[in-house]
């Protein structure tokens, strides 16, 4: 019996110190830190982990679609905030459709189109005259859609705290 106490110890122990000393995964912040100003190859990654974190994540992933430079991360986070929905990122992210990153506007069309129900004839290779246009059609439907009670009910609720 004592051997068994002595084993079901040591098991607890030596479980319990791998648990604690096991490296705990990087904040949200951190993330977006590191999706803003890392190396070049950890801020795709970065910016894919803050994707994974979820709703809990997006107002991060506004900033950081904002201030970030590179395109790769700007596209990242266009996917993850259309992935919640987020009306909140309407602005930054019909500023997408007139990207100079061909990956940003290549994920922008689809948000625009899927968060504002609106099919447009956009391509993102288009020349830049003819996206403005769009861009400005796109930017009148967000204008409409921003005074229906609908919408104003919904953009209240992503930004009250949970």
């Amino acid at each position: 019996m004592r051997i068994a106490g002595v084993l079901l110890l040591l098991a607890v122990v030596f479980y319990g110190w791998r648990w604690l000393s096991s490296p705990s995964p990087p904040s949200a912040e951190k993330l977006a830190g590191v999706a803003l100003s890392g190396a070049p190859d950890e801020r795709q990654e970065a910016a894919l982990m803050l994707i994974a974190l979820g709703d809990r994540a997006v107002p991060l992933m506004r900033r950081v679609l904002q201030q970030s430079k590179a395109p790769e991360v700007r596209a990242a986070m266009i996917q993850g905030l259309i992935g919640q929905y987020d009306y909140l990122s309407m602005p930054a992210i019909l500023d997408g459709l007139d990207d100079e990153s061909l990956l940003v506007r290549t994920r922008a069309a689809p948000a625009v189109q899927n968060l504002l129900c609106l099919a447009v004839a956009y391509s993102p290779n288009d020349p830049p005259e003819k996206r403005r246009e769009v861009v400005k059609a796109c930017h009148q439907r967000w204008e409409t859609m921003l005074k229906s009670p609908r919408m104003k009910a919904k953009l209240a609720a992503a930004q009250s705290p949970n």
